[in-house]
């Protein structure tokens, strides 16, 4: 078929009414900024994924978060689950763990308390890896509906410029061109295979078509060669949207049944011989009398009987010219007046074929000079006429030919349509010919609502004057509309099946079918620029043809179509999934401190005793397992850096601290270096004053001006004598670090040592009674000071 590179599409947001108004919502893009969505969603759910990791582990985290003393292996999952970014990373972190605390010496229980991180962690890993493939879902990689832009819509009429040359010269080859690529189409494409290639214009590869066999004669009975193995055709209601592709609301939907039935016919009583003067002999075939613009004669076909070429003894396949079947087809209304506008022939059939609620196609096929290598028993192709031939070398080969000058088969074709917002009684309207004249009456009683009628009506001219019939797929490609033409070769011919006539019929039907696909299509794109004058547009007042135009769906692999329904829960869910990693930590943070801090106050008026265990035990946990706080520990730990910052997530030394370096004495224990501290002894040594060294001092009777919150100011002098001052120089810093039980809290003051030329500093601290605060030179000298 024509590639869908050659067809407008409309590109933008619309509505796939297959889905429905809200889940249809559909956008259609060019293919490479639809490459870029897809890796964009595709990475879009990799980071989705990531965050619900994170927020599965801050959820294990606080659930197995502890204030007492643990192992080992709490300490490592806990640090696991704070510091793993993606799932696949906790996966592997957690699997060394296991293996690392293998041994039950080491750790108990340390596979059962492992295992169950480990499975979620794997479970996150593999559904999120597996939804990030999965979000391309939301298009399709090869095809994807989209709807055409209808810019050129118009009906394509045949007969439209009252041009003969131009008929003969444009249209004619452009049907020609297109009947044989539908019979192609359904050779190709109706076949029981999900998806074949070059089947990938329309909404759907093809339409459902259920033949049935032994049905009985559609005609009358005496004119059928088989009485009740004869062959029906019905397509079942064809839905306008889904089957057809016509994409407007569902409230102008309808339904389209096509049923054919087949039949081959006697030609005994049905011949008369004639003698013309140019032909010679003829047999003529007495079906119904034919008229054309010049006269009306009284029979439907012939044939002549004396051209029929009959290869030589000594000829070949070689040198003989290609035998080839003729066939021909002749089709009546029901009413004659109302055939197909613009044909300018009218068969009217003999009693025994008239229907009343059908139309009737004759076909007439014979096989002149073709002969078979086995006897064909199929009622059209019968061939049991034996003769024989002498080859080379004297050895004679026996061949069938056809029985009669031809075989004749008709078919009934009928149209239903059928109105889905009806009740099962008043949905359909009666089957009838494609034709019928009464046609606007039962469709206007089936179709009430005016714009629904509108639609129909416009339907039923786009595929009356476009759809390609069995007359019409023999009028414009004759034999080569036929199956059994793959079997010829030269004047020879394989063996047929018993049901040719069957596989003939069922092809036809299917070749008119792929028609009745491409009409919609047709009618929407527009005729190529070279038939315009073939193209007749709608009215301009006529809205519904111009509605259905525009809203014709097709599949094309050139564009990119997304569900956006898909696409916005991609998006929302992901971005919720995202906000609740980035701010669920911290609220709850804010919140637990804040009730704290309440709770606390609460306890103090009720004089209540807090209960074991600290209530900011897991968010603090949580903050203090990240990869810098645990750094900050372990220099702290070390005896290195005034720190800052030591509930956030950042924590910060004072400019220019130097923090620990790595202690490598011992390769396979390596440790930061531990600061080196000054004794007692060596203070004295030094000339430290033995009162103010780390001896504890008391104030029991130190007046202290108390503030409202119980808070005062006192001084305590550290002494610097002369055998100190090497180690006490001027500028040398000094902290107070005053560690209040009662608060459990530290605040940290220094102060520089103004120099040697002083004999001894103050230092003010601020401490609550009963609080303890010690003294740290930059030398190492420590004096613990406690107010009672």
């Amino acid at each position: 078929m024509e590639s869908t590179a050659n067809y407008k599409v409309k590109l933008g947001f619309w509505t796939n009414w297959s889905n429905g108004k809200i889940l249809g919502a559909t956008m259609t893009t060019s293919r490479q900024n639809g490459g870029f969505l897809i890796a964009f969603l595709a990475i879009f759910v990799g980071m989705a994924g990531k965050s619900f990791w994170r927020l599965g582990c801050f959820t294990i985290h606080c659930y197995l978060s502890s204030a007492e003393p643990q192992d080992g292996v709490y300490h490592q999952r806990q640090a696991i689950l704070r510091n793993s970014d993606t799932a696949f990373d906790g996966v592997a972190r957690l699997f060394a763990l296991m293996f690392a605390w293998r041994s039950g010496l080491r750790a108990q229980r340390s596979l059962l308390r492992l295992l169950p991180t480990v499975i979620m962690a794997f479970i996150i890993s593999a559904a999120f890896g597996v939804a990030s493939v999965f979000s391309s879902s939301v298009t399709s990689e090869t095809l994807n509906q989209v709807l055409l832009e209808g810019r050129r819509c118009g009906l394509y009429l045949t007969g439209l410029p009252d041009n003969i040359t131009k008929e003969q010269s444009l249209s004619v080859p452009y049907s020609t061109e297109r009947a044989s690529r539908f019979l192609d189409y359904g050779r190709q494409c109706y076949v029981d295979k999900t998806q074949v290639d070059g089947c990938n214009l329309y909404t759907k590869p093809r339409l459902p078509l259920n033949s049935e066999r032994g049905v009985k004669c559609p005609f009358g009975e005496d004119i059928c060669k088989i009485r009740d193995d004869n062959l029906l055709m019905d397509t079942g209601n064809l839905d306008s949207l889904e089957d057809l592709g016509i994409n407007i609301d569902p409230q102008y939907r309808f339904e389209l049944r096509f049923v054919t039935t087949c039949a081959p016919l006697k030609t005994k009583g049905y011949t008369s011989d004639y003698n013309d003067s140019k032909q010679g002999a003829v047999k003529r075939y007495l079906y119904g009398s034919d008229a054309n613009s010049r006269q009306v004669i009284d029979f439907t076909y012939e044939v002549p009987l004396d051209h029929v070429y009959q290869p030589s003894d000594n000829s070949t396949s070689q040198n003989v010219p290609r035998m080839e079947y003729q066939l021909g087809a002749r089709m009546a209304t029901p009413i004659t007046e109302e055939s197909v506008e613009n044909l300018d022939i009218a068969w009217e059939p003999i009693d025994a074929l008239k229907k009343l609620d059908a139309d009737v196609h004759i076909l007439f096929m014979s096989a002149p000079g073709i002969f078979y290598s086995d006897p064909v028993s199929d009622p059209w192709f019968s061939a049991q006429k034996s003769m024989s031939r002498v080859h080379s070398g004297g050895k004679e080969y026996k061949f069938w030919q056809q029985d009669e000058p031809l075989g004749v088969m008709a078919c009934t074709q009928q149209v239903q349509y059928c109105n889905p917002k009806l009740s099962e009684g008043e949905r359909c309207e009666p089957l009838r010919g494609l034709f019928d004249k009464k046609r606007s009456g039962s469709l206007a009683k089936t179709f009430p609502s005016e714009k629904a009628l509108a639609a129909v009506v416009w339907a039923d001219r786009v595929w009356s004057n476009t759809m390609n019939l069995f007359s019409d797929a023999v009028f414009y490609v004759g034999a080569s509309a036929l199956r059994a033409r793959y079997s010829l070769s030269g004047a020879g011919s394989g063996p047929l099946p018993d049901n040719q006539w069957q596989i003939e019929a069922e092809h036809l039907q299917k070749g008119c079918l792929a028609s009745l696909q491409d009409a919609f299509v047709l009618t929407a794109h527009g005729v190529p620029e070279a038939l315009e004058e073939f193209r007749q547009p709608p009215l301009a007042n006529e809205t519904m043809p111009k509605l259905i135009c525009a809203n014709q769906r097709i599949t094309s692999n050139s564009y990119s179509s997304f569900n956006m329904m898909g696409v916005g829960l991609i998006l929302a869910i992901g971005l919720l999934i995202i906000m609740l990693d980035l701010g669920l930590a911290p609220t709850l943070a804010w919140w637990r401190r804040h009730k704290y801090g309440k709770l606390q106050l609460q306890d103090a008026e009720s004089g209540i005793e807090e209960k074991p265990g600290h209530p900011l035990n897991h968010t603090l946990e949580w903050s203090q397992t990240s990869i810098l706080q645990l750094q900050r520990l372990a220099h702290e730990a070390a005896g290195y850096g005034n720190w800052s910052g030591c509930d956030e997530t950042v924590p910060v030394s004072h400019r220019g601290e130097l923090l620990a370096c790595l202690d490598l004495s011992d390769l396979k224990h390596p440790k930061y270096q531990t600061r080196k501290t000054t004794s007692i002894s060596d203070l004295e040594e030094q000339g430290f004053p033995s009162r103010p060294q780390i001896i504890e001092q008391h104030y029991s009777s130190l007046e202290i001006p108390a503030s409202e919150s119980g808070v005062g100011d006192i001084s305590h002098s550290v002494g610097n004598s002369e055998e100190g001052s090497e180690q006490n120089e001027a500028g040398s810093m000094i902290s107070v670090e005053i560690e209040n039980e009662t608060e459990a809290d530290n605040i940290s003051h220094s102060a520089v040592h103004p120099g040697d030329q002083s004999e001894q500093s103050e230092i003010g601290f601020t401490t609550r009674i009963g609080g303890s605060a010690t003294v740290n030179t930059s030398n190492g000298t420590r004096q613990q000071l406690i107010v009672d």
